[in-house]
C-alpha cells in the first residue's frame, strides 16, 4: 500500500515500507528499546528484524497509525520509555515523510 502527498510541484508515493523503515530507525534512536520482536535480540543478529513488532496503517482521514510491539530492558521507565518513542517517531513521521496526522501506540510485549 502507498501514501500520496500532494506537494506544490506534484505528487509524491511513499510506500509503507518506507514509512516502517522510518519508524524502525526512529525506535532504534529512543532510550530503552532492547527489541521489536517478541523472539528477543538475537533475531536482530541473525534475521531480518527490521519490520517485526511495527504495523503501519493509514487510515481513510488521511492518519498514519503505527503500533510498536517493544521488548524493554529490565529497569526502564515504562512511561517515560513510552512518551520517548512516541516523540521520537511522531516527529521522523511528520519532518521526514511529510505526513501531518500520527498516532503512536507502544505496546510493551516483555522485560528483559
Amino acid at each position: 500500500k502507498k501514501m500520496r502527498l500532494m506537494l506544490k510541484n506534484g505528487e509524491l508515493e511513499v510506500t509503507m515500507n518506507a514509512l516502517r523503515r522510518l519508524v524502525y530507525l526512529a525506535v532504534l534512536e529512543s532510550y530503552g528499546p532492547v527489541g521489536l520482536e517478541p523472539e528477543g535480540v538475537l533475531n536482530k543478529f541473525f534475521g531480518k528484524s527490521e519490520g517485526k513488532g511495527i504495523r503501519v496503517e493509514e487510515r481513510d482521514d488521511a492518519t498514519i497509525v503505527v503500533d510498536l510491539f517493544i521488548d524493554l530492558e529490565f529497569g526502564m521507565r515504562i512511561p517515560e520509555v513510552a512518551r520517548n518513542i512516541m516523540e521520537n517517531v511522531t516527529h521522523k513521521l511528520k519532518t521526514l515523510a511529510g505526513c501531518e496526522k500520527v498516532e503512536v501506540n507502544v505496546h510493551i510485549t516483555g522485560v528483559k
